[in-house]
């Protein structure tokens, strides 16, 4: 154990995962998937529709996107600001 810690005081900051906050982490799962779809020259339009969506909605394009992936991510612990981040580079509006 390190000097002068407890081993809760070193667990302070780490959300608890609750089932609810599972759940939660679980729709950003979905939405990375459906934004990570690799879709092919004869897929059906509705995967393209899903991709264009879960990408618009990581990216946080809209105010009504940018309130509810806010939302998602407080309820699942998850930094807002990192994902809209991360997403964007990822999935910029030119790809």
């Amino acid at each position: 154990m390190l000097e002068g810690h407890t081993s809760s005081s070193l667990w302070v900051n780490e959300p608890v995962l609750t089932p609810e906050r599972g759940l939660w982490r679980s729709v950003l799962e979905q939405a990375y998937a459906d934004a990570e779809l690799h879709l092919g020259v004869e897929e059906d339009d509705e995967l393209f529709i899903d991709q264009y969506r879960a990408r618009r909605f990581l990216r946080a394009d809209t105010v009504h996107e940018a309130e509810g992936l806010k939302l998602v991510c407080d309820f699942a612990a998850v930094p807002f600001d990192r994902v809209v981040v991360w997403a964007r580079k990822r999935y910029s509006l030119a790809a």
